[in-house]
């Protein structure tokens, strides 16, 4: 079973959720509910849940406030937004999941699995979500990657280009390291378009940064690497490219 706690000044919220886990999650045993971040910390403590659905903003101190006062946690997190893009970023950014308001009961079902999919808490995961959240500008973020039993965090610009790998990504870097990640190609190309990244494939992004040129249907990347560019977006990267 997992155990969890469900924190949420919203008394409706909270009712949708549990109503939606019993149905489409029955592993998860609801161990108690709480509206604010005082109830938060006192409920985390004495209950010691695996998993505590978060509300990032709520009266009187956003979920991320109790994280910066714990430092460190010893459960996993699932945060429950609205449309705060900031906060959807640096999350993404920190390889933490995060569901939106009106929470769906497939998103609901998939943030579960790979939450038992996990291993337990990682520190240096949980330091560059307080990182990434402190930065003012989104473009000043970094992705937290893990490689084995280590976490790295890689700005952007380290990246050359992304490959789709079925409901992985693989990330290439311009150094030639590889990591994947258990986000999909979607989500990188949403997360890293301000960063300068541009589709050129169904199953491939580039960094501008890194391309030297286009040659007979490929991107050609300072390392050398060739990625295909599709038939139907020759054209838009072609003037994408030259453009930027």
């Amino acid at each position: 079973m997992v155990r969890a706690v469900i924190v949420d000044d919203e008394v409706e919220a909270r009712e949708v959720l549990r109503t939606m886990l019993h149905r489409r999650t029955p592993e998860v045993n609801i161990l108690a509910e709480g509206s604010s971040v005082t109830e938060a910390m006192a409920l985390t403590a004495e209950h010691k849940p695996d998993l505590l659905f978060l509300d990032v903003q709520m009266p009187g101190g956003s979920g991320f406030d109790l994280l910066k006062q714990l430092g460190t946690w010893d459960f996993d997190v699932i945060f429950i937004t609205g449309n705060s893009q900031h906060a959807i970023q640096a999350i993404r950014f920190s390889a933490l999941d995060y569901l939106m308001k009106p929470v769906l009961g497939d998103e609901l079902r998939a943030a579960i699995d790979r939450h038992i999919a996990k291993r337990s808490p990682n520190a240096e995961v949980q330091t560059q979500l307080l990182h990434n959240l402190a930065q003012p500008d989104q473009r000043t973020m970094k992705l937290t990657l893990t490689h084995g039993d280590r976490t790295y965090a890689i700005a952007p610009a380290e990246v050359a280009w992304c490959q789709a790998d079925d409901n992985y990504t693989a990330l290439h870097l311009a150094d030639d390291r590889r990591f994947v990640s258990a986000r999909t190609l979607k989500d990188y190309d949403e997360m890293l378009s301000p960063h300068g990244f541009l589709r050129v494939h169904k199953s491939s992004l580039v960094n501008r940064k890194h391309v030297e040129g286009v040659e007979e249907g490929h991107v050609r990347l300072r390392n050398g690497t060739r990625v295909e560019i599709s038939r139907r977006r020759l054209e838009e990267v072609t003037h994408a490219l030259r453009a930027s």
